[in-house]
């Protein structure tokens, strides 16, 4: 902390920042201290309203999606310039607001400027248009945004998830304003500052901070075209509301209580390192971490020694330390949400096994460990807590794991490759992952949609490039039709 200056948290509208107009917040804590660093701030309604005034206005004229994306790809890998700059100061930010080790951190932003030319790269082979075989007629098909754009970040992975969105926006041509949570408003500030420093033009990136009455007010405008949105379901369900009566183009990434399979024929001490580590993963805060472990019921009580080993020997500690394998949660709520989810499961009669000792200060939850024959599938914990629980058979697994509250993600874990596959294609999810728990993507040209409550749309770059522009079809028409 004595070598880590706190961005200003200020409102950036074209291109230039301003003071918000609301500094009176709540205060923003040190995960790893429980210290208070700064009073949070909030861009007012007459600022939001300009940001979101500007980008329409910026849209409606043309200045940014009539460049084509050979005129806008200069720009772009201009910021992603920017952002290597920054990378140091972004992760020790992202780390401070959110509680992820640094050395996580570290790795997304250091991916953040090949995040942006990966996707100017992908933007640049498709084109601005592309044309169709029509018995030698000019048949085009053109990508158009559909307008101005909310950007709005979940506090788990500031920086990455901002970039990502604000990339993809900016390629397809779309104008943005950009609404990080209140719990980490820090490296977005870096992000919009290099976005200025990379002289795209005036009105193209705005950004507002503040909470849920700032992203009501801007999702339910009316003059807001499209709405990216990663965070809970809850805020989810209330966007989708809010921005139905505009038919406002949605991608919701929400929440889901993704399960992980442990069948009778499994590596047990594999499964056990695999479930940890991906339990774990941003402090045990990454939206398609395993939560709740469904495991054969012969091979119970060995998959939870082996599991309580693998928690045993992770490295708890400041984020901000390079050693570090588990950090704090992000916020005193998060920690008191998982304390009464641990309670409430001890109530219920599950056994609770904690490991390590309660750190003295800070945010931090011991991993733990809820062994019961009863979990209640509604229960979504997001934070270092996993539910285990038996399976009397392979089937009775599945009907398990499609229970609750699930959509985003699952693992299955066999020696029996081919029957693993069988049991995941049954399985109510987007993606299921193999003998693994890795947070990247499986193929370059992976893809995976939400399911049930887990939001609307979906991963993959060639869907998350087309649901921010829309297909225009431009030609000369046949002659001679009947009708």
């Amino acid at each position: 902390m004595k070598n880590l200056n706190l961005p200003d948290q200020n409102t950036w509208i074209g291109g230039k920042s301003e003071d918000c107009e609301l500094q009176n917040g709540p205060y923003l804590y040190d995960p790893n201290t429980s210290e208070a660093l700064v009073r949070s701030r909030s861009s007012s309604s007459s600022q939001i309203e300009r940001a979101i005034g500007l980008a329409n206005e910026t849209h409606l004229d043309g200045a940014w999606s009539e460049l084509g994306i050979e005129g806008r790809a200069p720009m772009l890998y201009a910021l992603a310039d920017e952002l290597d700059a920054h990378v140091e100061e972004i992760a020790q930010l992202d780390s401070l607001n959110s509680g992820v080790p640094i050395r996580i951190t570290r790795m997304f932003a250091s991916s953040n400027g090949d995040t942006v030319r990966a996707v100017v790269q992908r933007a640049l082979a498709l084109g601005n248009a592309e044309a169709l075989s029509a018995d030698g007629r000019k048949v085009l098909i053109h990508r158009i945004p559909w307008g101005a754009t909310a950007l709005i970040m979940p506090w788990n992975a500031p920086s990455a998830m901002a970039v990502k969105k604000l990339s993809f926006a900016l390629a397809a041509g779309a104008t943005v304003v950009m609404k990080p949570s209140p719990a980490s408003p820090f490296s977005t500030e870096l992000v919009a500052k290099s976005a200025a420093k990379a002289n795209i033009p005036h009105g193209v990136v705005s950004l507002v901070l503040g909470g849920a009455n700032v992203g009501a007010q801007l999702v339910s405008d009316r003059r807001i075209r499209a709405i990216s949105m990663t965070g809970s379901t809850t805020t989810g369900r209330s966007i989708a509301v809010a921005a139905g009566a505009n038919f406002a183009r949605l991608r919701l990434e929400l929440s889901s209580n993704n399960p992980a399979i442990v069948c009778a024929d499994a590596d047990v001490d594999h499964a056990a390192k695999e479930i940890a580590s991906g339990a774990m993963k941003l402090s045990g805060q990454w939206c398609e971490a395993p939560r709740r472990v469904i495991v054969a019921q012969p091979i119970l009580q060995d998959f939870v020694a082996a599991l309580r080993e693998a928690l045993a020997k992770l490295r708890i500690g400041s984020s901000l330390d390079d050693d570090t394998d588990l950090g704090p949660v992000a916020f005193e709520a998060r920690k008191l949400e998982l304390l009464s989810q641990r309670d409430a499961l001890k109530v219920a009669g599950a056994e609770i096994i904690e490991i390590g000792s309660p750190q003295p200060t800070g945010w931090f939850v011991q991993p733990t460990i809820a062994v019961s024959a009863d979990i209640d599938p509604g229960m979504e914990i997001f934070g270092p807590l996993i539910t285990v629980q038996p399976s009397a058979s392979d089937d009775h697994a599945i009907k398990i794991a499609n229970s609750g509250h699930v959509g985003l993600a699952a693992y299955m874990f066999s020696s029996d490759i081919e029957k693993a596959h069988i049991l995941g294609a049954k399985l109510q999810v987007g993606e299921v992952k193999i003998n693994g728990t890795s947070v990247l993507d499986m193929s370059p040209i992976s893809a995976q949609s939400f399911f049930g409550e887990s939001g609307i749309g979906g991963h993959g770059d060639e869907d998350v490039f087309d649901f921010y522009s829309g297909k225009r079809i431009v030609g000369t028409d046949m002659k001679n039709l009947p009708i």
